[in-house]
């Protein structure tokens, strides 16, 4: 087990002394990765490679590789963080990526004492340019988690812990349309495929392989689990508990992946018999492998006597044969045993091996981490469900009966669907091999979180709380549940109308006639007409006749109506005539340089001031009684007023005796106060 220590940082000390500390701590202290670590390589094997930004190889130019003021810092961050959380995803690396890209830019050094709130925010601008849209939010949020660090540890010399991420969570749920409809297809499981492997499961086969797919998908469809989980299930995993009714429940115990520790998922009870067949088949597949396993983790030093072993003394010289049957290798002639042993890099002679000598050669091929199959979740191979022996559920080869394997969700999802890189008979999914085809005719393929989508899709139409989905699915953050939530919109809609039968989002056509459109006169009887309240009185406009043409320019238009003695919207006029005076000063000495464009500018400002002078002056003055009604006449543009212009135009060249329309319009114009708008 890696040795886990924490950095105190000294506080007499300063920023570089601190920093000097701490990664001296994380290169010699730390055994983190292994104690033979090689610290110095720019390229961690199965760990990280310390890369500038956009390098995405795992073999870096010596010009690829991150700054040497940046690195050693970059190497310690990383190691201490994954020691003490280590996580699946390693999204230090995306931050300190970002971070030496943007103290470049910004300082031309990568040293991270130039870490500042610019620094931080070009770090965010890169990594949200960079990275997708998912992976950008957890990338700042990982940003922070760094800037918090080294503040409170004093790495740097000035803090910076109050910074945030601008990166907020992308929201890539999409209810309605074409593009949700393709979504939802995409996340959730073929219906097609769904019965098939249904049908596979209860016709209780006795392929290897099918057993191992079919028990692993049951099982996902029994509580909504991440592939791994199912995966690094312990043998003892059933749970039973009678509730305060009496009744007994059945659930599984798991190890969820995503911050949500060691819990029970409850089986609904429609799904129990099946997740017990599940658990049953697979403890009977792996029965041989959990048997070995505790053999070796007993530290065992005779050769593992499996059913084929050959019965002679553990130090008898074999024949290549019986080395090959040892071994448990699938052979029909002397030849095919000579060919197995040197593909082994074993002698191909008679006499040179015992049992005893390939023992010692078993142990050293066992698997990474033995005796774990997962060890964040405590889970040995002894005690794990889905413990496999090597090539077990392999269509051609023979099961090696003393080697041991760890099934990963690629092995499982390999099987769930085509590889067309492989060529068209390379591979065989279990459809294909039950022959099973889609409805046009194509193979069918699923993926394993497919399960975790569509249960808790099935979950949100039965009305689960999110509290409860987000703890049934082993998750930390409830708002996760959003991307597993697959409901059509008809469907939300519908559970809109459930939740209050009084108001019916589609509304009953009966209730149509009840709020039809009134006329004009009958709008203007009413003894309280709708009001739109500004931020500096109230607007009187007509919204009947037609819409607001001074959007958010209501000082400019005459429909709008102040009241004397309101003391804050006065208040806030004179702020709008103090931040306009200023505008207008700097629209004359855009005029007075000749700057393009700088008249049209000028004149609206002019228009705006002397509108707000006017208005502030009769809003302050002491002869005005409180209460009062103001509006400001002005000329103000409207449609109405356009055509208006137009025909009094056009009425120039009429002369037939009477008044000419022009006038008439004219005249209208006048006793409206200046306008028709």
């Amino acid at each position: 087990m890696p040795d886990v220590v924490f950095f105190k940082p000294r506080s007499e000390n300063e920023a570089k002394e601190n920093l000097a500390a701490f990664i001296q701590l994380c290169r010699k202290e730390l055994t983190v990765f292994g104690a033979d670590l090689n610290w110095g390589a720019a390229t961690w094997p199965k760990v990280q490679t310390f890369a500038k930004l956009g390098v995405s190889t795992r073999r870096p130019q010596p010009d690829q590789v991150m700054d040497e003021d940046f690195i050693q810092f970059a190497k310690a961050y990383f190691r201490y963080q994954q020691g003490h959380k280590p996580t699946g995803t390693k999204n230090e690396g995306k931050a300190l990526r970002a971070l030496e890209s943007a103290l470049l830019q910004v300082n031309g050094s990568a040293h991270i004492s130039g870490i500042s709130i610019v620094v931080l925010d070009e770090a965010a601008k890169l990594g949200a340019e960079y990275y997708s849209k998912g992976a950008a939010y957890h990338f700042g949020r990982e940003l922070e988690r760094l800037t918090s660090f080294v503040s409170s540890n004093k790495l740097i010399p000035h803090s910076v812990s109050n910074w945030s991420s601008p990166i907020r969570r992308h929201e890539d749920t999409i209810r309605t349309g074409m593009k949700a409809k393709k979504d939802r297809e995409k996340k959730l499981p073929n219906q097609t495929a769904l019965n098939a492997l249904a049908e596979i499961f209860a016709n209780n086969p006795e392929n290897h392989r099918d057993i191992f797919t079919t028990s692993v998908f049951a099982l996902l469809m029994s509580a909504p689990s991440r592939i791994t989980e199912v995966l690094a299930l312990p043998v003892d995993c059933e749970h039973f508990e009678t509730d305060r009714k009496g009744v007994e429940r059945y659930g599984l115990r798991f190890f969820s992946g995503k911050g949500f520790d060691g819990d029970i998922k409850w089986v609904p009870t429609e799904m129990v018999g099946i997740a017990k067949q599940a658990v049953a088949r697979a403890k009977a597949l792996s029965e041989n492998a959990r048997k070995l396993a505790t053999y070796v983790e007993a530290n065992s030093t005779r050769f593992y006597r499996h059913s084929d072993c050959p019965q002679v003394a553990d130090d008898t010289p074999l024949t290549i044969e019986q080395s090959a049957q040892a071994l448990g290798m699938n052979y029909q002639t002397r030849k095919d045993a000579r060919t197995s042993l040197f593909g082994r890099k074993l002698s191909t002679r008679d006499g040179v091996h015992t049992l005893n000598s390939l023992w010692q050669h078993t142990l050293e091929r066992l698997p990474e981490g033995f005796p774990y199959l997962d060890k964040p979740a405590g889970i040995k191979f002894s005690n794990a469900l889905f413990a496999l022996n090597k090539t077990q559920l392999h269509a051609v080869k023979a099961t090696l009966p003393v080697e041991l394997i760890k099934p990963t969700n690629n092995f499982f999802n390999n099987d769930l669907g085509p590889r067309e890189a492989l060529g068209k008979d390379a591979h065989q999914s279990i459809f294909d091999r039950h022959g099973y085809r889609d409805t046009d005719g194509a193979c069918l393929r699923m993926t394993s979180h497919q399960a975790r989508h569509l249960l808790n899709t099935i979950a949100q139409r039965g009305g689960l709380s999110n509290l409860a989905i987000a703890k049934w699915s082993g998750r930390a953050d409830v708002n996760q549940n959003r991307t597993y939530n697959h409901m059509t919109e008809f469907e939300v809609l519908a559970r809109a109308e459930q939740l209050d039968p009084s108001k019916e989002l589609f509304g009953p056509t009966g209730e149509v006639a009840k709020n039809l459109p009134v006329t004009t006169q009958e709008f203007n009887a009413m003894e309280q007409g709708p009001i739109h309240v500004t931020e500096y009185g109230f607007c009187v406009h007509d919204y009947t006749m037609s819409p607001c043409e001074k959007y958010r320019d209501c000082i400019n238009c005459t429909e709008q109506v102040c009241i004397k003695g309101d003391d804050q919207k006065l208040e806030r006029v004179k702020k709008r005539l103090d931040k306009t005076e200023r505008l207008f000063a700097a629209a004359q000495q855009a005029m007075e340089d000749g700057d393009m464009g700088a008249d049209r500018w000028y004149q609206y400002q002019e228009k705006t001031v002397i509108r707000l002078r006017e208005l502030v002056s009769i809003l302050d003055n002491p002869d005005v009684e409180d209460g009062s009604q103001v509006k400001l006449r002005g000329n103000d543009f409207s449609q109405l007023r356009r055509v208006a212009e137009k025909k009094s135009v056009e009425s120039k060249s009429v002369e037939d005796g009477g008044q000419p329309s022009g006038a008439f319009l004219t005249q209208m114009a006048h006793l409206l106060g200046g306008g028709l708008g």
